[in-house]
């Protein structure tokens, strides 16, 4: 709902610099104008055109990696799912920035006082209705990952959460079944 090229550009670029490499950001289309699954389909179709196209944009299409953060997050373990499961572009990595896996929101993190510092419950039970169309697209993977049966031959992912985050617990537990240990920061 919130977020786009602008909003993200200094960080894409500080990552290009210091890691030394090509980042290119997608920008999917916004709810609560687009509903679900607009982004995830805007997300898999970007992917796979910058994998078709790797060659005329300077990249190399052996090492794609995807990443992003919260909602973002989200994204981008998706397209590595769906990436896996119907052959591809062949994903090398995810970095996923406490990313929203699971929309059901009912780990312990948004039960937890400390969690509510910056992003409440509450404010994220307001994205993800005005996110979804109805209720029951919670249970479907593209919008809670988490809920994916099978989480293996996934790339290999970097999963950060923090402390103060009421998604830190649905991360924690992505990069458990991922088989992955969470980095987990203080904040």
């Amino acid at each position: 709902m919130i977020g786009d090229l602008e909003s993200h550009d200094v960080a894409c670029r500080q990552i290009a610099t210091e890691a030394g490499m090509i980042v290119t950001a997608v920008d999917y289309r916004l709810a609560p104008e687009h509903k679900f699954p607009a982004a995830v389909d805007d997300s898999i179709a970007a992917t796979t055109w910058i994998a078709a196209n790797a060659e005329k944009l300077g990249i190399d299409s052996n090492r794609l990696f995807v990443g992003g953060d919260s909602a973002g997050g989200n994204l981008a373990a998706v397209v590595a799912m769906h990436a896996r499961d119907n052959g591809g572009p062949r994903i090398r990595g995810q970095v996923l920035i406490y990313p929203v896996t699971d929309l059901a929101m009912t780990t312990a993190s948004y039960r937890d006082p400390e969690t509510g510092v910056l992003l409440t419950h509450a404010l994220m039970c307001w994205f993800r209705d005005h996110y979804l169309a109805e209720p029951a697209e919670i249970d479907d993977w593209r919008a809670s990952p988490l809920r994916m049966a099978n989480l293996k031959d996934l790339p290999p992912a970097f999963v950060l959460t923090v402390g103060a985050d009421p998604l830190h617990d649905e991360g924690e537990e992505f990069a458990t079944r991922l088989n992955k240990p969470a980095s987990r920061s203080p904040m």
